[in-house]
């Protein structure tokens, strides 16, 4: 029996990525606002479907989700949005979709249901103004976790959005976030064996074992 020889590790970069001017198109940057110097115009009017969001001056790119992140994210969005149209209780959107925080800070939550779209009189549909439920779906990195656990959690609270989602794709456990005062309260962490009823949406019940279904 012969043995197939298996080739040898990559040590040196491909020879078209060495070639002289393989380097990032760095005039493009410069065509942008220097970080503290963005304005909410500059924000919104951006190309593409990146997620991006901004604060006070300044903008974060945020990765781009997994196969396994889109997954879980359209297994909610799909029947709330179908439910919330059925008894026309307002609109489901997904990321990215920009929602105003705060006076001059964006965030974008993966789903998003609101009552009210009414657009913003001088920046057309770019935003959303309010929500009434976000749900987050926590990316893996302790970076990606801080911000959905510690900095969105304040981030939403302040905006007032009564009901806050994390989904943790990792220990398949959902904790829904309700607010009383200024503050979240944990209502209860779900279980894959449990099923989720929303308050903000009237008469909506979710299946964990369906939000992680492949």
């Amino acid at each position: 029996m012969t043995t197939a020889t298996l080739p040898e590790p990559l040590t040196t970069l491909p020879e078209s990525a060495a070639l002289p001017g393989q380097q990032p198109a760095w005039g493009v940057a410069l065509l942008y606002p220097s970080q503290g110097q963005w304005s909410k115009y500059d924000y919104l009017d951006l190309p593409g479907i990146r997620l991006v969001e901004f604060d006070n001056g300044r903008i974060e790119v945020l990765p781009m989700p997994s196969i396994r992140h889109q997954n879980v994210s359209m297994n909610i969005a799909v029947p709330l949005r179908i439910y919330v149209q059925t008894y026309e209780l307002g609109t489901v959107l997904c990321a990215p979709m920009p929602l105003l925080v705060a006076h001059l800070r964006f965030r974008e939550p993966d789903v998003i249901f609101t009552r009210s779209t009414a657009p913003d009189d001088s920046d057309g549909d770019k935003y959303l103004a309010s929500a009434e439920l976000v749900i987050e779906i926590i990316s893996e990195g302790p970076e990606n976790r801080k911000r959905d656990l510690v900095d969105k959690r304040a981030d939403y609270a302040a905006a007032s959005i009564p009901e806050y989602w994390l989904v943790d794709p990792e220990s398949q456990e959902v904790t829904v976030l309700r607010l009383q005062g200024s503050e979240y309260v944990e209502s209860r962490t779900f279980g894959i064996q449990d099923v989720i009823q929303s308050t903000t949406v009237p008469g909506f019940e979710m299946p964990v074992a369906k939000i992680f279904a492949k």
